[in-house]
């Protein structure tokens, strides 16, 4: 099988990976460099993101619900980098050597089932993930499919793009899946890293934004932002208290955040007829009282990730409006402050991972 490389590509590599569930990552210099078939693509890794799903991921929570590769495994699924190589079937006229791109986390869907013809390959049965079912993107190195891997603007730099490769796609995914239109009032609870993109898309789109957070800092940092939301509420004080204080009906509400009571505290607040979006995964169950479903007729949906259009769509908005993805930037050696770092209540907007030049 023919593959076009920028140079010579080592046989091993650096990176963090996961060799026992629950345990620490293990940093290793002697990685095997991947090998890409013909219709995939190299990716040279300079930064990647560090989601809560990491966390998930390496405490095993997904280990009895969805088939896995063998562990060792790379975590990471929002990746950044150059192509360092490709297979002989990449169309060439998308993609070229040395380009800088941003890769969704999902790959190797079937083509051939009901969700893939329905251009909905995210929900594939067959579907791998990045960092989640295998190798992603804390190497130096990992596998992409070109149709779920994008061309970056030259404005949007690769610390900023790779949260938007999850924490915006999802965030994005979500704000248009919740169908309202210019003028109408949404409502964002949780404001941390995906719910502080979800404010400026939402703003950017003609919505009315009513930003919800517990924590001050990341309510700060919102206020903060080039595009602010319309008004900033600390959800400590009550639904009744975030009622009074919106001057309008809240015609749907995105909860961006795995604390169970803001559940209860966002369908409080959505208007009757209204549309409730979840992008947050507590692992334990939601409580969804039947009075909002029955009695006030609250539509309930879910959002994971989005199209690779949608994605396109969203980076093309965030780099014309100049918008701003609050991050942090650790070495890659550095993993365990930046997982303690997580815990601390005055940590705002997104952690990446330097993994390379």
């Amino acid at each position: 099988m023919a593959v076009e490389s920028l140079g010579p590509l080592p046989k091993t590599m650096r990176g963090l990976q996961i060799v026992e569930w629950g345990k620490p990552y293990v940093y290793s210099e002697n990685i095997p460099v991947p090998q890409i078939k013909e219709d995939e693509l190299l990716i040279k890794i300079t930064v990647a993101g560090y989601c809560h799903t990491e966390t998930m991921v390496l405490r095993g929570d997904f280990d009895k619900l969805i088939p896995w590769d063998p562990l060792p495994q790379i975590p990471s699924h929002e990746a950044t980098g150059y192509i360092a190589a490709m297979g002989s079937a990449v169309d060439k006229s998308q993609f070229q050597l040395g380009q800088r791109v941003a890769c969704l986390n999902y790959r190797s869907w079937c083509k051939t089932c009901e969700d893939c013809k329905r251009g909905m390959q995210l929900y594939c049965d067959n579907l791998k993930s990045n960092g989640t079912t295998v190798d992603g993107a804390m190497a130096e190195y990992m596998i992409a499919d070109p149709g779920s891997t994008l061309v970056l603007p030259d404005k949007v730099p690769f610390e900023k793009a790779a949260p938007l490769m999850c924490a915006g796609a999802t965030i994005y995914s979500g704000v248009k899946r919740a169908n309202l239109k210019p003028g109408q009032v949404m409502a964002i609870v949780g404001v941390g890293a995906l719910g502080h993109l979800g404010v400026q898309f939402a703003k950017c789109l003609g919505y009315k934004v009513v930003a919800i957070d517990s924590r001050d800092a990341p309510l700060e940092l919102v206020k903060s932002l080039k595009h602010p939301p319309d008004i900033v509420i600390n959800s400590t004080e009550g639904y009744k208290a975030a009622l009074a204080k919106i001057p309008w009906p809240v015609d749907a509400v995105l909860v961006a955040t795995d604390a169970i009571p803001a559940y209860e505290f966002g369908l409080e607040i959505t208007r009757k007829h209204g549309t409730f979006v979840d992008v947050g995964q507590p692992f334990d169950p939601i409580p969804v009282h039947y009075r909002h479903l029955i009695w006030r007729n609250v539509s309930v949906v879910g959002v994971s990730l989005g199209t690779i259009e949608d994605t396109k769509e969203m980076v093309q908005l965030f780099a014309d409006h100049d918008l701003e993805c609050k991050t942090k930037m650790y070495d890659i050696k550095d993993i365990e402050q930046l997982i303690a770092d997580t815990h601390d209540k005055n940590m705002a907007g997104k952690m990446v991972v330097k993994v390379s030049d």
